[in-house]
């Protein structure tokens, strides 16, 4: 596959979603990603949710483009092998936690007198030191510090909770991207590399401020005060469906009253956009008794040719037929040759003639050894002992998958 990218090269050092969702980022735009796993069970992510033929679906979206080889970074040997593939690479991207690269001789430091123009990524939860370096982090984690998990409590007036998403491992993985292609701009003009260190916590922050913070940026006394935003936004039932529309403007709120011969524009509950959001859960039950004979298809179509922000709420198993989502073609069907059928997400900018997308499915674990090493004159000794490794290494895997398999038959059984 061709594209922006496609004179670069990435060693990708990432488990799980932030660093492989990076390199899957920038393998859409061309890049040749070599993902170097460690032995026996690689990136835990291909583990990760629903599974078919020891291959997850999170792990084959966001490994896709990429070609897979396994190194133990603690032996000597392989230690050279990837040294060798440092000298060749733009950019090395790792997500270990802080301290390790450095025991295992592979951080910046040690790397760049390989290569000086290593871009060199490293994305750690809450940074690579203060109080919090050493703390084994997922998303919800962020997503509580960062103030996203009371918001999201606040807006169903409520306990904090959490979004049902990993939101910030993904957002982590498009402000490195850019991070990554920002500094190889750079090198054009310098020629020199450069360490970038992105968190987790900085890129929530960055990200959810200008919104969630509004009524905590302006920090003088006199500031007109407006209501948190998890308040703004309503889901109302229609008769077969939600709808999610916008009613802020009194206008706006008048003409949906006028539609549907009502006068609840006129409550004094509900006159204005502050009064409405201070009794938001009553006017909420207004609103829905007004749909409740309406079909959500219904009620959008109207809102719509009046000119008021609506949308049908697509439950999971509609979003592929939403005839928006069709037109953009957004969602692609393949074959991933083990797996079989897989359906997700085209990338959002199309670059023009990139060839057929995907280039590569998702790898099992140390599918191109042989191709690597051959690529870097490494000597048909070393490939075949790494090749036996990654045989042992498989049928171990499998055993394991065959007992798991035969365990969870004998307990439906029983």
């Amino acid at each position: 596959m061709t594209g922006p990218l496609s004179n670069y090269k990435v060693i990708e050092l990432t488990t799980t979603v932030s660093g492989p969702m990076t390199g899957m980022v920038l393998s859409d735009q061309g890049a040749d990603i070599i993902k170097v796993e460690p032995p026996l069970l690689g990136d835990m992510a291909r583990y990760l949710g629903s599974t078919r033929e020891g291959l997850s679906a999170i792990f084959a979206v966001l490994n896709r483009n990429k070609r897979s080889i396994v190194l133990d970074l603690k032996e000597p040997k392989d230690l050279d092998i990837f040294k060798t593939m440092v000298k060749e690479a733009d950019v090395l991207l790792e997500n270990y936690r802080p301290g390790i690269v450095k025991k295992l001789g592979i951080d910046y430091g040690s790397l760049k007198t390989i290569n000086p123009g290593l871009i060199y990524t490293s994305i750690s939860g809450y940074g690579q030191d203060g109080p919090y370096k050493n703390r084994k982090v997922y998303d919800p984690l962020i997503q509580a510090t960062a103030g996203v998990s009371e918001t999201q409590g606040a807006a169903a007036r409520g306990e904090p909770r959490n979004m049902a998403t990993i939101m910030f491992d993904k957002v982590t993985a498009l402000t490195t991207a850019q991070a990554i292609t920002a500094a190889l701009l750079e090198r054009a003009s310098t020629g020199e590399g450069k360490y970038l260190s992105i968190s987790m916590l900085d890129s929530a922050l960055y990200y959810a401020w200008p919104d969630i913070m509004w009524s905590r940026t302006l920090l003088s006394e006199d500031v007109e005060p407006t209501p948190p935003i998890e308040h703004f936004f309503q889901v109302y039932k229609a008769k077969d469906k939600y709808v999610t529309a916008v009613l802020q403007r009194d206008e706006d709120l008048e003409v949906f009253c006028l539609w549907l011969g009502s006068e609840l524009h006129k409550d004094p509950r509900f006159l204005t956009f502050p009064d409405r959001i201070a009794n938001a859960d009553l006017f909420k039950q207004e609103i829905e008794k007004l749909l409740s004979k309406l079909d959500a298809e219904d009620v959008a179509d109207n809102l719509d040719a009046f000119n008021i922000p609506v949308a049908v709420v697509n439950f999971r198993d509609d979003v592929h037929l939403d005839p928006q989502v069709q037109h953009n073609q957004s969602l692609i069907e393949t074959d991933h040759p083990v797996i079989g059928k897989m359906r997700y997400p085209k990338p959002p900018v199309d670059f023009g003639d990139q060839g057929p997308f995907p280039s590569r499915h998702a790898p099992f674990l140390g599918d191109h050894t042989r191709e690597i090493l051959t690529d870097l004159n490494i000597n048909e000794e070393e490939v075949q002992r790494l090749e036996l490794r990654d045989a042992q290494d498989r049928a171990a895997v499998e055993a394991m998958r065959e007992e798991q398999q035969r365990l969870a038959k004998s307990g439906d059984s029983a």
